[in-house]
């Protein structure tokens, strides 16, 4: 049992130092992909996220999210450090080789991180289970988060170990890109969904909650969005309830159930993110900097970032130049 153990503490270091090698570039490769150059993906609904021949996606990442969602299935694989992921209204802190499991249309993003954490992600359309498709759309895990050190009742025991041993077949695949590859990787996602169908457990929504939830996406959606082109300017509450078609007390209420945060919170986060871009693509002075993010106000700008970054956008900058 001990070797076994030793065995697989040796086969994730290996894996792990040789994505380290190849990090830099997938990552550049990976935000550039989800932002259009940017560091900071769009803020809504991610649509036809996968190339339309394979239903498989594979990345290395340490970008910063926003609240979003899509229809693929999603699994978070941590490599180092730790990482926070709000998921629905839930805040999940992960550790290297934990996992957590997204499902359809949940709205999960990426906590702004004062020290890199890189992880794996993997996505794959629902299609490929033929008649099971639906079924996938209709169900969200109850227990979505999973590492190798906790034991629950309700879970299997082996699920940790068996989700991570084919998360890292699917990586190690990829990375090798032996011929046949392609055919290994679908049959690696077999193995991992298989898995998930017999060891994490579900529960189905209803037809009204299907709608309700399908309902409160579209709002978030148009709020999303509205930001997107907006963050430039100052939003009220007022404003972005309106955009919802809710009144301010609902709206309040609506944000921090579906996505765990203030609007504020959210907005700041977006400010911030988009402000990280700049600093380290460009040569704009921070008074600039400052307002093209959304900030009215250097003093604000500082101390918001400051609080999500751990130090000041100069002390930034100067380290990521």
């Amino acid at each position: 049992m001990k070797e076994l153990q030793q065995n697989k503490e040796a086969s994730y270091n290996s894996l792990k130092n040789t994505l380290k090698k190849n990090f830099i570039i997938l990552l550049q490769k990976y935000a550039k992909m989800l932002s259009g150059g940017g560091e900071y993906m769009q803020a809504w609904h991610q649509k036809n996220l996968l190339k339309a021949d394979f239903p498989l996606d594979i990345f290395l990442a340490d970008v910063e999210f926003p609240p979003h969602w899509h229809e693929q299935v999603e699994l978070i694989y941590v490599l180092d450090e730790k990482l926070n992921i709000g998921l629905n209204n839930e805040i999940f802190t992960l550790k290297a080789r934990d996992i957590l499991i997204v499902g359809v249309g949940e709205v999960h993003y990426f906590l702004p991180q004062l020290q890199q954490s890189r992880r794996v992600i993997i996505q794959f359309e629902t299609s490929l289970l033929d008649s099971f498709s639906n079924v996938m759309k209709d169900i969200r895990f109850i227990k979505p988060y999973f590492n190798s050190t906790e034991y629950d009742e309700n879970v299997s025991l082996n699920a940790h170990k068996e989700l991570e041993k084919h998360i890292l077949d699917i990586v190690k695949e990829n990375e090798i890109r032996e011929e046949g590859y392609r055919i290994a990787l679908k049959a690696r996602l077999y193995d991992l969904i298989v898995t998930l169908i017999r060891h994490v457990p579900v529960d189905r929504y209803s037809p009204q909650e299907k709608n309700k939830q399908l309902n409160r996406l579209e709002r978030l959606d148009q709020v999303f969005k509205y930001v997107e082109f907006n963050y430039c300017k100052e939003i009220s509450l007022t404003e972005i309830s309106n955009v919802a078609n809710f009144s301010v007390y609902h709206f309040t209420r609506f944000f921090k159930e579906t996505t765990g945060m203030t609007f504020g919170q959210y907005l700041n986060n977006f400010r911030v993110a988009k402000a990280v871009g700049y600093l380290k693509e460009s040569i704009d002075p921070i008074t600039e900097v400052v307002f093209k993010s959304g900030f009215n106000s250097i003093k604000t700008f500082n101390r918001v970032f400051k609080k999500l970054k751990g130090c000041s956008p100069t002390t930034f900058r100067k380290s990521n130049n």
